[in-house]
This record gives structure tokens, sequence and C-alpha cells, in this order.
């Protein structure tokens, strides 16, 4: 998985993040075989002919506001026809713990566009989603990316590529910190900026 963590801390910092985002180790999350898919169902109560496609899937969560680094919540992305399912696999039980809708989606950040090797950010009224969708073996699983990146985009909500879309900034605050300099009794401190994440999405309205 070390592959994948680079790329996800190189992404990270290319699309704005100012403290990289981290994954923990690999986390095998059944749901391929036909007693994983008949679970997934009855866990999440989704009808066998509304799943469209299925993936394990990294997300962080940003409430407009908090700084732009998290460590990356590892479960799985269930795309239906009535939401992105984010879910967690606990105790061989699937919990839906968020729901992403085309209708909440204001505006996406990607650096190399739909079909790009990277992870990419949904911003909503409240929070920016970070969404990283990966195979078993930790690269990114493109085709169904690009099934969760088309269905959040059917709107044709704005896409930002590049180094458009920026969406952490400067906060006004700051913070000290310190510490001992190693192998010493010397103290140091410094002052850092304190960033945080915002909605950059264009003629955003309540």
């Amino acid at each position: 998985m070390n592959t994948f963590k680079s790329s996800i801390q190189n992404v990270a910092a290319a699309i704005g993040l100012i403290a990289a985002v981290t994954v923990g180790g690999c986390v095998m999350i059944p749901y391929d075989t036909p007693e994983s898919k008949a679970q997934i169902q009855r866990d999440l109560k989704i009808a066998p002919s509304d799943i469209q496609a299925v993936s394990e899937t990294n997300w962080c969560l940003f409430p407009y506001g908090s700084e732009g680094s998290c460590r990356a919540t590892q479960g799985l992305g269930v795309l239906t026809s009535k939401g992105l399912i984010l879910s967690l696999y606990n105790n061989h039980t699937y919990t839906e713990t968020a729901r992403i809708l085309p209708e909440q989606v204001q505006c996406v950040k990607t650096v190399g566009g739909r079909t790009g090797v990277e992870p990419f950010v949904v911003f909503t009224k409240d929070r920016a989603i970070m969404l990283a969708v990966i195979t078993p073996g930790g690269q990114m699983n493109v085709p169904v990316k690009v099934s969760f990146f088309d269905y959040l985009t059917k709107l044709g909500q704005h896409v930002f590529t590049g180094t458009d879309g920026g969406y952490v900034r400067k906060s006004g605050r700051q913070q000290t910190v310190g510490g001992m300099v190693s192998g010493t009794a010397i103290p140091w401190h410094t002052t850092l900026d304190v960033t945080e994440v915002f909605n950059p999405c264009p003629q955003v309205t309540d």
C-alpha cells in the first residue's frame, strides 16, 4: 500500500491540501463474491437490481472551516440509483455512514479529469468530501471511479481541473508549536498559519 499512500499524498498536495491525507494499512473488504453481494444488499437494504457499482473506497470529510488534513476512512463505496453510499465494514456487517446525492453536489475538484488516476473531491453545502476509489491491491479503480464521478456530476456541476479550484486557504488564525531540539535541552517554538477548507464552487446559493 506504500505506492497508494504516496499517490494520495502527492495528489493531496496538488489539489491544495496543506497537510497530506494519510492512509493506514490495507483493509480487505469483501464485496465481489455472491455471499458478500447478498450481505451488502441485506445490510444496506438495497435491491439487487439497484446496485450499479461497488469498490473499496477511502474517504475524508472536511466540514468548511476545518483544517485540510485527515486520516482517510477505509470503507466501501456502493453506487445505487438512490445515492452513492459510503459504508463501513465492521464485525462482518456493512453499515451506511453517509450518502451522497447528485442534488447535494455543487461542484467537483479533480486534477487529471474524470479518468485521472487520483482521488477527487466533491463539494456540498456544508463540506468537502474526498473520494479515493481503489482496488483490493491498493491501485486506483478507475472504471468504478468514473461511474461514481459521472453519477455525482450528472446534473452538469462545474468541474475544476489542474490547479484550478483550490479549496484550502489561510484562516487568519495562528498556532504556536514547539518542543525540544533533539538530543539537547534547548527548547524551540514557532508560529504557523492555520488553514481552513472552504467552498470554491461558483454561484453557491442556499
